[in-house]
């Protein structure tokens, strides 16, 4: 999903009034941003087929390890607090996990209080929002310890990880490398993540190049 409209009014919004819009427009899914608003569009056939790799490649690689751990795809919400500033946010990461019980809270639709790992699948167009401004209250969430931003016109991912009390980034271009998600002792294989997936080459020729 990508951001399709944010509230450019002076008006901040209570939850009540954002979990009524919610309530009213299920058709639209919409995030909130500490009184900001914002309502999510349809994504691009690239971007859908890498959320579909990175479900199933998380979910053989979870069963195949035993893991206690499930995966969750964009319809599931999200809830993070920045404790420090009082700050709420709810948002719909393209691929969420959690590990152990998940515990939900009693609103509707019904949102997930204690993810491990957010996954967000952005572009040129959505890193903004998706890594500068989602990345700080996913960060300020104790429960997660991992965030993936994973573009897809380009084979490129970045791992933001938990350790103690930083945060440790490392990106990742080869389609031969892995990226440890050591919050759930699993590894992510760059070529599942974009298997299928098409985009531009560099050169900026109208040629495709498809990952098998």
């Amino acid at each position: 999903m990508k951001p399709l409209l944010k509230t450019t009014d002076e008006k901040r919004y209570s939850l009540s009034e954002y979990f009524a819009l919610e309530t009213a427009n299920r058709e639209t899914k919409y995030e909130y941003l500490d009184g900001e608003i914002v309502a999510m569009a349809g994504a691009q056939p690239e971007h859908n087929s890498i959320c579909t790799n990175l479900i199933t490649t998380l979910t053989n690689q979870i069963r195949r390890k035993k893991k206690p751990c499930r995966v969750y795809p964009s319809d599931q919400r999200v809830k993070s607090e920045v404790k420090a500033s009082g700050k709420m946010g709810y948002f719909y990461p393209d691929v969420s996990v959690v590990c152990g019980e998940p515990k939900f809270s009693d609103d509707n639709p019904r949102t997930l209080l204690n993810a491990l790992v957010v996954i967000e699948v952005l572009s040129e167009s959505t890193s903004q929002y998706d890594f500068n401004e989602k990345r700080v209250y996913y960060s300020a969430q104790e429960s997660i310890q991992e965030m993936l931003f994973v573009y897809y016109e380009k084979p490129f991912v970045v791992c933001v990880t938990r350790e103690k009390e930083a945060w440790v980034i490392a990106d990742y271009q080869s389609l031969t490398e892995k990226i440890p998600l050591r919050a759930i002792g699993i590894e992510l294989p760059m070529k599942e993540v974009y298997r299928d997936v098409s985009f531009p080459k560099p050169n900026k020729k109208t040629l495709k190049t498809l990952i098998r």
